[in-house]
């Protein structure tokens, strides 16, 4: 059974300066460089402690943490490109962008369209137009995809510095978001999506407290005939789940591997112990997939209690990578809670 760890959601001239006399620009230099000395200091975390306005000093610099080692970036980057994840969840933290790979626009909002419209394509997934990359002069490039994706590094470090944090699990989609934000010098943006979505959580968790201590949960989609899996709270969706204090289902006798397990339609009935089942709808209108269609149909999924109480829910953004998505996730569960 083939699975992702998630769909990747899925322009300007430098400044010049005026030449003065040589005496003049000589004394100008030495004051720059005194500056910006004291400006670009990094402190003991790895961020930069900007000791003056950061617009004083174009050039200050900082160090960031990446899984492949320190990277020096400009500290206060003005012209990003962003690859992968590292696209769409820039565009969430509202943090401009000179180039981005192809992001699947059904997970983004009308205004979200008609912005990425706006910024020049330089690739889908992990095949770069590299001319155009350079031709955009960037000053910073942030990558984040699945560890098994692989990019020509090679070929953009001599265009600008490039920052890249591989996905190697589900639950580190999320807080890679920060890591993408922190290095593109905006943490305070990236920190404010994230707390939309604590926000969110919390109000529902309190709200729903009751319903929720006694409603057991599954997570459920198909991808073989004759086989589906069964996602427990390291999935992408059951980490939502759990933030609003969801509790799963038992499922006797089922060994999760990684973030799931894979069973076959005769091991259906294990999933009777859930009051309410939630299913991938990432097809177009909020649909099931055909195979996961075909695991709804069969008759021993029919008699399970929650299809029996018409709790099974198909849920958009399943493999979900995103704050926003997480944060509509949130409010599906909220209506779902007011039926139960």
């Amino acid at each position: 059974m083939t699975r992702q760890i998630a769909s990747p959601d899925h322009n300007r001239r430098r400044d010049t300066r005026a030449r003065g006399p040589r005496g003049v620009l000589a004394a100008l230099l030495t004051t720059v460089l005194i500056a910006a000395a004291a400006a670009c200091t990094t402190s003991s975390d790895g961020s930069a402690s900007d000791s003056q306005d950061p617009s004083a000093s174009s050039n200050a610099t900082r160090v960031v943490s990446t899984p492949d080692g320190d990277v020096t970036v400009p500290a206060k980057p003005k012209r990003i490109i962003g690859l992968s994840y590292a696209a769409a969840w820039l565009l969430d933290s509202g943090i401009p962008m000179v180039g981005v790979t192809s992001i699947d626009d059904a997970a983004l909002s009308a205004e979200q369209k008609a912005k990425v419209k706006e910024i020049p394509l330089v690739g889908e997934g992990n095949e770069l137009n590299f001319e155009k990359i350079a031709s955009l002069t960037p000053d910073l490039i942030i990558i984040s995809a699945p560890k098994r994706v692989q990019f020509q590094i090679d070929k953009l470090k001599p265009i600008a510095p490039v920052v890249s944090f591989g996905i190697g699990n589900p639950d580190e989609l999320l807080a890679t978001t920060l890591k993408v934000t922190d290095a593109a010098g905006r943490p305070e943006a990236g920190l404010k999506v994230k707390k939309e979505y604590e926000d969110k959580a919390a109000r529902i968790r309190t709200a729903y407290a009751d319903k929720l201590a006694k409603t057991n949960w599954a997570i459920v989609n198909s991808g073989e005939s004759g086989k589906f899996s069964a996602y427990d709270g390291k999935s992408w969706l059951g980490l939502v789940l759990k933030d609003v204090g969801g509790k799963f289902a038992a499922l006797p006798g089922v060994g999760f591997e990684d973030a799931w397990a894979d069973l076959s339609y005769e091991e259906i009935g294990k999933l009777d112990g859930a009051d309410v089942i939630l299913v991938d709808g990432d097809e177009p209108g909020t649909k099931p997939s055909a195979e996961t269609t075909d695991l709804m149909n069969q008759t021993n999924w029919k008699s399970l209690k929650a299809a029996k109480a018409q709790q099974v829910h198909p849920v958009p953004a399943f493999f979900t990578s995103r704050y926003p998505e997480a944060g509509r996730i949130l409010d599906q569960l909220e209506q779902i809670l007011k039926t139960l």
